[in-house]
């Protein structure tokens, strides 16, 4: 499913609008981690803007659910029943949040405040469920379940601290929406900067007796890792891991692109399959100015030398495009200035395109593409349609 139709899907389902084959799509889409994530920050923006109008009959809504898997499982095996209702119980956990706050009738000033999530929030996971919404103009500090303050968020940075005694890993989520970009300082001073439509999952703070290990759970990211010959750096994403000591390097792992890209800027990195135990004897080696690109489908690994700040560049802002298809430059800008683009043109999106932009609004980048080749677009309401 892509963002916009699973989220309608969604939004049908609690509202118990949803066919049977719309709850399956929905429970075959939860099979990733990174979905379930999305589906769980969406499910609980959508209880807590419901309960403001208490409008959400969490009841209904729990038995609709479950009567909807029983009806899917009835010829499937005990082991796969049991994996669906996996999903359920995380549901109805959110579901039974509702009800507790549409019963309670709290509606205080500081309760209102976290009532209204919107699609182009940044917002933030901590490990007891709580979600925070960040104002990347703003300052606040962010405390753990034992009340410790774990990261200061000062304007569009969010450093954590790095005193800080916990004996197990306690992991947030970082969720970046289109048209907006964020930087992490970790525990072990490692920089993370994040792009446009990416969701990272890390801990709050490393342990000595582990290996640093974080998740890209969906997007592209730019690390600045921090050296620790002890504690390798592993970034996991959908079907790869990045090994590194103290390096920088960009990943990219959008859901539409077909492969998982890597590239390196210095030092070194290993590129390994994500189900497999690192072995440097079998793990590929890449080198700086290189990039690694790993199919989804076949996990076929191609390399070759690049130009990096075609692949960096948008950390500051700019975006650059080298002989790309405007149908592949669309999604980019989609993310980039947080819009939706319907392109009706074919021959349009068949076209190469060599670009740079920078300050440039959406419109002003339109209308450079128009000098090349002329088309057609209207603007209305951030979609854009093109004719």
């Amino acid at each position: 499913m892509t963002k916009t139709s699973n989220k309608k899907i969604i939004s049908k389902y609690l509202d118990s609008e949803a066919s049977e084959a719309e709850v399956k799509q929905l429970l075959n889409w939860l099979e990733k981690e990174k979905n379930q994530i999305t589906f769980k920050n969406y499910i609980k923006a959508k209880l807590l803007i419901d309960i403001k109008f208490k409008s959400f009959n969490s009841q209904e809504a729990v038995i609709l659910f479950l009567d909807q898997i029983r009806l899917m499982n009835k010829n499937r095996n005990k082991n796969r029943f049991g994996h669906w209702l996996k999903y359920a119980a995380v549901f109805i956990a959110f579901i039974g949040i509702g009800y507790f706050f549409v019963n309670q009738n709290r509606t205080s000033d500081a309760i209102r405040k976290q009532l209204i999530i919107s699609e182009g929030d940044i917002t933030l996971e901590l490990e007891n469920g709580d979600l925070k919404i960040i104002n990347s103009k703003g300052e606040e500090k962010f405390i753990n379940k034992t009340g410790k303050v774990i990261a200061e968020q000062n304007g569009n940075i969010l450093n954590y601290e790095k005193e800080n005694n916990s004996k197990e890993l306690a992991y947030n989520i970082l969720t970046i929406p289109n048209g907006k970009k964020f930087q992490i300082v970790l525990s072990d001073g490692t920089k993370v900067h994040l792009n446009a439509g990416s969701s990272f999952k890390y801990p709050e703070k490393f342990l000595n007796s582990r290996n640093r290990q974080v998740y890209l759970l969906e997007g592209e990211a730019y690390f600045e890792v921090m050296k620790d010959a002890e504690h390798p750096f592993i970034v996991n994403t959908d079907n790869v891991n990045v090994r590194v000591l103290g390096t920088e390097f960009n990943i990219s792992s959008y859901p539409e692109d077909t492969s998982i890209n890597t590239v390196l800027i210095e030092g070194a990195v290993s590129i390994f399959s994500n189900d497999k135990i690192y072995d440097k004897a079998t793990s590929l080696e890449l080198k700086p100015g290189f990039k690694a690109s790993w199919n989804k489908t076949n996990n076929n690994v191609a390399v070759k030398e690049v130009d990096t700040d075609i692949y960096t560049s948008w950390k500051n802002g700019k975006l650059i495009f080298k002989n790309i298809q405007f149908n592949n430059i669309i999604k980019k800008l989609e993310r980039h200035y947080n819009v939706t683009i319907i392109n009706n043109n074919s021959k349009l999106g068949k076209k190469n395109y060599d670009a740079t932009f920078d300050v440039e609004t959406i419109e002003e980048v339109l209308s450079s593409f128009n000098k090349n080749y002329e088309f057609e677009y209207t603007i209305k309401n951030n979609k854009i349609i093109i004719n």
